[in-house]
C-alpha cells in the first residue's frame, strides 16, 4: 500500500507539473494572440490614417475610367442629364439715332430656352488609352420655359454686310464695289428679323451676291448664329479615357484631327488642353487651374478656384474664369498671341476673326462682365451681374464630376470707323448680338445619392475604424501589461499550483468511484504526529470508496482492508458476569467500523471527529481467547464486487502460545474468502452533540471468551506495557498537537502489515 501511495504522490506531482507547464504554455499563447490582435489593430489605425483615403480614391477612380460596357460609358454616349441652352438676344431700340451717330441702346430679350440632347457617334477606342468620337447636338425649343417665341421680331446688325465691308476696307476698288452694290441691291447695315432667323439661319442677299463674285469660305447657304450646330455632325474629338493615368482622364488630345491649333500666332495659344466641360480628372484641389476646350471658342478657357459651395448636400469646389482671361498687354502678357495683325482688342473681348472666316466677331462675357468699362459706356442698356453673367463650374473634387455647370458667353460684332457704314463712321463700337447660357442646374437624384454615398461613407468608415481599433489596441495593451505585472508579482496563481480540494482534482489511478460528500480541506490537511504547527501534509493516497473513513498509521502507510465479523449466532457469546465492570473498555458492536479500502480518510457530513485505535494483526492480542477463533471468514460472494480486487488475505497468527482451534460452527477460511477482524474502535461525535456512528452498521456479536484465557486489562486501568510503541495517525481535530504526540497504550504494527 505504501508503494501505491508513493506512486500516487509521484503521479500527482508529475500531473501537477504538467498542468503548470500547460498553463504557462496557454498563457504564452494567450499573450501571443493578444499581441497579434493589438498589432493588427494598430496597423489598421495606421492604414486608416495614412492610406485609407488613397485606397478609396483609387477604387473610385477605377470606376471612373471610360471603357466599353461600363455604366459611365452608357451615360457618356447618351447623356441622361437634361442640358438646357438659354439664349438672350439684344434688340437695338434706337436704330435711326445709331445710324446718325448716336450711341446704340440695346434691350435684352429672352430667355429662349432649348433642351440640348447630345449623342456621341463614330466612337473608336485606341490602344494608347484614348477614344475618338463625334457629337451630334439636337436643340428642342421649350416654350413653357421661354420668355417669348422664336417669332419675336428684333432689330440687329446685318452681319454678312458688315463682314463684307470690313473685308474690303483696306482695298479701294472692292470698297467702291461694295458701296455700289449697297445702292443697287439695297443692302443695309441694320435689319429686322425674327429670333429664329437670327439663330437658325435666314437667306441673305449679301451672301448670294458675294458668291457670284468668288467662292466664300462660309459653308452654309443660310446665315445664322447657330447654323451648323443643330442636328449636324461636329468636328471629331480625341479624348483620354484615364486608362493607365487617371491624371489625364477626360483631357482633350486632338480636335478635328489636329493636336495643335493654327488660328493664333503663338504656340501657347494654339495648344489644345483641358476637357470638353463634361468631366475633369479626379482629385481636384483648390490650387489647380482647370481648362475647358470648345471648338466654338477656338481656344482653352482657364478656370481657377473661387469658393466651396454645397450642391444637394454635397461639398463642391466652384471654379470660375480668372478676371484677366481676356486681358492683354501688361494685364496678361500670355494673351498677346491672341492679338491679330491689327492689334489687340479691348480688354474683355476675344477676337474671333482667325477662327470665324475673317468675320468681325468677338466673344466676351455677358453684358461685358469683367471687360473694359469703356465698352459699357459706348453701348447703353447693359448691366453686368456676377450671379447672372459669370461662368461657374461646381465640381465634386474627389471624382472630378461637375455638379452644376453654367457656361455663359456673349457674341458681339465689332464695328469701326473704317467700315462702309453710312454715318456711323466717327467712332468704334462693339455691339452685342446675343449671349447664351448652357449647363446643368443639378444632377438626377440617383446620381446625387451615389455621390453622397461616395462623400460620406469613407469618412464615417475611417472615423469608426480608427476609433474602434484605437480603443481595442489600448484595451489589449492594458491586458498585456496587467498580465505581465501579475506574472512578475506572482498574483493570481493558477489552480495548477494549488492542492486539490476534492477527489475529482486527483489523478485517477484505479476504477474506484469518487466520493460524493464534500471534503473538508482544512481538516484533512491538519498536521500529523510529529509535525510542527501549521504544517500540512500532502495527500498521497488513491481515491476512496464513498462513505468510508480510512485510518492512517503514518503519512504513507494504510491499514489492510477489514471486514465486519460474521453476525451468525454460532459466533456470538456474552461476556462472563465477573467481567461486567470492564465492559466499558471493550469494543462495542455498534463501534465496529465498516469495511475499509485504501484511500484518503473521508468524513461524512454528520461526523465531527473520529479517533481510531487499532493494531496491525491479531498476534498483538495475546490476552484474547483463541477458542472460539478470533478469525473467521466471509464468503467472497457476500462482499461488494468493487472489493474483490482490493481485498487482501490477512495472515493467520503463527506465534500464539496455543494452536488455533476451529470449531465446527466456524469453518476455516477457504481460498478466495476475505478475513475480517474487529481491530478498531471509533469514537464519533455528531454535529448535534450526540455520539455514535453517523451510519451505524449492524453490530456483529463478539466472539465468546475462553475461560482459560485471562482477560486483557484495560489500558486506562493498568500500567502500560513496556513494549515499544509506534506513533498512530489520528483524525482528531487536535491532530499531533493533542494530548500526546505518541500512543503508548497500543502495540506496534507488524512488518507484514506495513
Amino acid at each position: 500500500m505504501g508503494e501505491v501511495a508513493e506512486e500516487s504522490f509521484d503521479n500527482y506531482g508529475n500531473n501537477r507539473m504538467k498542468t503548470v507547464v500547460d498553463r504557462v504554455n496557454r498563457n504564452a499563447r494567450c499573450r501571443c494572440c493578444l499581441w497579434m490582435v493589438a498589432l493588427w489593430c494598430a496597423a489598421t489605425v495606421i492604414f486608416m490614417l495614412a492610406g485609407y483615403d488613397r485606397v478609396v480614391h483609387s477604387v473610385a477612380v477605377d470606376q471612373m475610367v471610360l471603357k466599353q460596357g461600363s455604366q459611365k460609358y452608357e451615360a457618356w454616349v447618351d447623356t441622361p442629364v437634361p442640358v438646357y441652352y438659354k439664349v438672350f438676344v439684344f434688340n437695338l431700340t434706337n436704330p435711326e439715332q445709331f445710324m446718325a451717330g448716336a450711341r446704340p441702346r440695346v434691350q435684352e430679350r429672352g430667355p429662349y430656352v432649348y433642351l440640348l440632347k447630345e449623342s456621341k457617334e463614330e466612337i473608336k477606342f485606341h490602344k494608347n488609352g484614348s477614344v475618338t468620337y463625334r457629337t451630334r447636338p439636337l436643340y428642342f425649343f421649350q416654350p413653357d420655359m421661354s420668355a417669348g417665341s422664336e417669332d419675336d421680331v428684333i432689330i440687329s446688325v446685318n452681319i454678312p454686310f458688315v463682314n463684307a465691308a470690313d473685308a474690303v476696307k483696306d482695298q479701294g476698288f472692292l470698297r467702291m464695289v461694295i458701296q455700289i452694290a449697297k445702292k443697287i441691291h439695297g443692302f443695309k447695315t441694320l435689319r429686322k428679323l425674327t429670333v429664329g432667323e437670327l439663330l437658325w439661319g435666314h437667306k441673305s442677299r449679301v451672301m448670294d451676291w458675294a458668291r457670284t463674285l468668288q467662292e466664300l469660305p462660309y459653308p452654309h447657304q443660310l446665315f445664322g448664329l447657330l447654323v451648323g450646330f443643330n442636328d449636324s455632325m461636329q468636328e471629331p474629338y480625341t479624348m483620354h479615357t484615364g486608362k493607365g493615368d487617371s491624371a489625364k482622364m477626360n483631357q482633350i488630345i486632338a480636335w478635328n484631327g489636329r493636336e495643335r491649333l493654327d488660328f493664333w500666332s503663338g504656340d501657347l495659344c494654339n495648344e489644345i488642353r483641358g476637357t470638353d466641360a463634361n468631366g475633369f480628372a479626379p482629385g481636384v484641389s483648390k490650387q489647380d487651374t482647370l481648362y475647358i476646350f470648345n471648338g466654338q471658342l477656338c481656344r482653352a478657357i482657364p478656370l481657377v478656384y473661387n469658393e466651396t459651395v454645397f450642391q444637394s448636400g454635397i461639398a463642391a469646389f466652384r471654379f470660375v474664369p480668372p478676371d484677366d482671361v481676356f486681358a492683354y498687354g501688361k494685364a496678361n502678357p500670355h494673351n498677346s498671341c491672341y492679338c491679330s495683325g491689327g492689334g489687340c482688342p479691348p480688354t474683355g473681348i476675344l477676337d474671333m476673326k482667325p477662327c470665324y472666316w475673317g468675320a468681325s466677331v468677338g466673344f466676351s462675357f455677358p453684358h461685358f462682365y469683367k471687360a473694359d468699362p469703356k465698352l459699357r459706356h459706348v453701348v447703353r442698356g447693359l448691366r453686368p451681374d456676377e450671379k447672372k453673367h459669370r461662368t461657374e463650374f461646381d465640381i465634386y473634387p474627389d471624382l472630378g464630376v461637375p455638379l452644376r455647370v453654367k457656361l455663359r458667353m456673349q457674341m458681339n460684332v465689332m464695328l469701326d470707323r473704317n467700315q462702309a457704314l453710312e454715318r456711323a463712321r466717327h467712332f468704334d463700337v462693339v455691339l452685342p448680338i446675343f449671349w447664351f447660357e448652357v449647363g446643368v442646374d443639378s444632377l438626377p437624384g440617383e446620381v446625387v445619392g451615389l455621390l453622397k454615398l461616395a462623400q460620406n461613407l469613407p469618412p464615417v468608415v475611417k472615423t469608426t475604424s480608427v476609433t474602434l481599433c484605437t480603443a481595442l489596441t489600448l484595451i489589449f495593451l492594458m491586458l498585456l501589461l496587467a498580465q505581465t505585472v501579475a506574472a512578475w508579482c506572482g498574483w493570481g496563481s493558477s489552480g495548477a499550483s494549488k492542492r486539490p480540494h476534492t477527489p475529482e482534482h486527483l489523478p485517477a489511478h484505479h476504477h474506484y468511484r469518487t466520493s460524493t460528500p464534500p471534503w473538508d480541506f482544512e481538516d484533512m490537511h491538519k498536521a500529523r504526529n510529529g509535525s510542527p504547527n501549521g504544517y500540512k501534509e500532502p495527500l498521497g493516497t488513491s481515491l476512496p470508496q464513498p462513505g468510508i473513513d480510512i485510518p492512517i498509521i503514518d503519512d504513507h502507510t494504510l491499514l489492510p482492508p477489514y471486514r465486519r465479523r460474521d453476525t451468525s449466532d454460532s459466533a456470538t457469546a456474552s461476556a462472563p458476569p465477573d467481567e461486567e465492570d470492564d465492559d466499558d473498555d471493550q469494543v462495542d458492536g455498534d463501534q465496529i467500523p465498516p469495511p475499509y479500502s485504501p484511500g484518503p480518510q473521508q468524513r461524512t457530513p454528520s461526523t465531527v471527529s473520529v479517533e481510531i485505535h487499532t493494531t496491525a494483526s491479531d498476534d498483538d492480542l495475546p490476552d484474547l481467547p483463541v477458542d472460539p477463533p478470533l478469525m473467521h471468514t466471509v464468503p467472497a460472494e457476500q462482499c461488494p464486487p468493487e472489493y474483490h480486487e482490493a481485498m487482501e488475505d490477512l495472515p493467520l497468527p503463527e506465534d500464539l502460545d496455543e494452536p488455533q482451534k476451529v470449531t465446527p460452527s466456524t469453518p476455516p477460511p477457504q481460498p478466495g474468502e476475505a478475513v475480517v477482524a474487529p481491530l478498531a474502535r471509533i469514537d464519533e461525535t455528531r454535529l448535534d452533540g450526540s455520539t455514535g456512528p453517523s451510519n451505524p452498521p449492524t453490530p456483529p456479536q463478539r466472539p465468546p471468551r475462553s475461560p482459560k484465557s485471562p482477560r486483557r486489562q484495560s489500558p486506562s486501568r493498568s500500567t502500560p506495557s513496556p513494549r515499544p510503541t509506534a506513533p498512530l495517525a489520528t483524525s482528531s481535530p487536535h491532530g499531533s498537537n493533542g494530548v500526546s504526540a505518541s500512543r503508548s497504550d497500543l502495540p506496534p504494527p507488524l512488518e507484514s502489515d506495513l
